[in-house]
């Protein structure tokens, strides 16, 4: 028997069941090892940053000499991602890594699925037996096999 993970994720929470098969006419169990929530992932940006400082009037017209410029253009939710993303894929390849497991079953969500597999080394990635770009994060835990098909 392969000692076997189940992956299911999103950007905002993490979930690492241990699939267990071990006698032959019970169907698979999932037991859950690790679960988390990005609480940085469900804040909302107004909460880190404020729009007050670092605004400046704009130069021009008479009637927009009292607009106020936003100053430069921060790319800060697309960086957040990247953080988030490499964050899970780092747990990922600690959990994955380890010489005890032999394979395991990714669900990630379509919006981070490519960019997760990126982050993932070349080891863990050769673990991966299935690779759902599915946000199954929410889905009953006796469920999840079945997105997966027949697993053994």
């Amino acid at each position: 028997m392969k000692n076997t993970l189940v992956v299911v994720t999103d950007l905002g929470s993490f979930k690492v069941f241990r699939l267990e098969n071990g006698e032959p006419y019970r169907s698979p169990r999932l037991e859950l090892i690790e679960q988390f929530n990005t609480v940085e992932a469900h804040g909302h940006l107004v909460d880190k940053v404020t729009d007050l400082a670092g605004r400046f009037p704009r130069g021009g017209m008479a009637d927009q000499a009292r607009a106020m410029s936003d100053g430069e253009r921060h790319n800060i939710r697309l960086e957040k991602r990247k953080r988030l993303v490499r964050q899970l894929a780092n747990r990922l390849n600690v959990l994955a890594g380890a010489g005890e497991v032999d394979r395991f079953l990714l669900a990630a969500s379509k919006e981070i699925n490519h960019q997760l597999l990126d982050e993932l080394t070349l080891q863990v990635r050769a673990k991966i037996e299935k690779n759902l770009p599915a946000d199954l994060t929410k889905v009953e835990r006796a469920e999840i096999m079945g997105y997966f098909g027949r697993a053994e």
